[in-house]
């Protein structure tokens, strides 16, 4: 005969319990309201002035990269580093082969010049890669021209956000 854990089958119980409780209580107890108020957006006491929907340019991509790649990095060490006993040799020699290919790649990334996007890197151009297609430069598409690229989109126009104008109509009136 099987032994039958209470305690799991309580436990499962009261969290589906507690959803359901959650879900109907709001329901049979709130109010509800209709209007243009509660249809507009509204974040942390500010009403939104314009889209949200502005170019950005490819180096924030790149940086978003890299976080995840090198963050990924750390959790995988991590990981090692609380069970170093447990892996023993084998383990110490996968961390160094990891650690080993993860230098290659930032050496690779370098050498494109994929790091060297401020205005003060004034290198030659890197040298193309087998790799890369004809034309293609990583190095200019991520370069860092100064802080006024980070205020203006691509087509040229300071978006709604920083000017602090809505977006204008035909007639020039701003849109209410």
């Amino acid at each position: 005969m099987p032994v039958i854990d209470w305690s799991a089958i309580v436990f499962i119980l009261a969290a589906i319990g507690l959803c359901i409780f959650m879900l109907v209580v709001p329901r049979l107890l709130g109010g509800t309201s209709k209007g243009f108020q509660k249809q507009e957006n509204f974040e942390s006491g500010v009403v939104s002035a314009g889209s949200a929907r502005i170019r950005l340019s490819a180096k924030f991509y790149i940086v978003a990269i890299f976080f995840v790649i090198f963050d990924l990095e750390a959790l995988y060490l991590y990981t090692y580093a609380v069970s170093v006993k447990e892996a023993g040799w084998l383990g110490f020699w996968t961390v160094v082969l990891f650690v080993v290919e993860l230098l290659i790649g930032l050496y690779y990334l370098l050498k494109l010049g994929a790091l060297n996007w401020s205005p003060a890197d004034k290198k030659p151009k890197p040298k193309r890669l087998a790799a890369a297609p004809a034309g293609f430069n990583l190095a200019d598409i991520t370069r860092f021209n100064g802080v006024e690229e980070l205020e203006i989109d691509p087509t040229g126009k300071i978006p709604a956000q920083l000017s602090g104008a809505m977006n204008q109509n035909p007639n020039n009136n701003a849109v209410k």
